[in-house]
């Protein structure tokens, strides 16, 4: 799964439970490795926001998530 599409699931009401649940990962470790890529949650917009540099974000995006999975670990 890239990571756009993981974004796009969750701001679309996916819970970060059950993405890293389909994706068998803990929650923990899959909140971290979308911190470490730049991503966040913004409680006042009510969804994930890209925190990094504008100029990666649309590669950000096209990273399939299991290249980076259990960065944090």
């Amino acid at each position: 799964m890239l990571i756009g599409e993981i974004i796009q699931k969750l701001n679309n009401g996916d819970t970060y439970e059950d993405i890293a649940s389909s994706i068998k990962i803990s929650e923990d470790v899959f909140r971290k490795d979308l911190k470490n890529f730049g991503f966040q949650y913004d409680n006042k917009e009510k969804k994930v926001i890209f925190t990094g540099y504008e100029s990666e974000y649309e590669n950000t995006l096209r990273v399939c998530y299991p290249d980076i999975k259990g960065l944090s670990i």
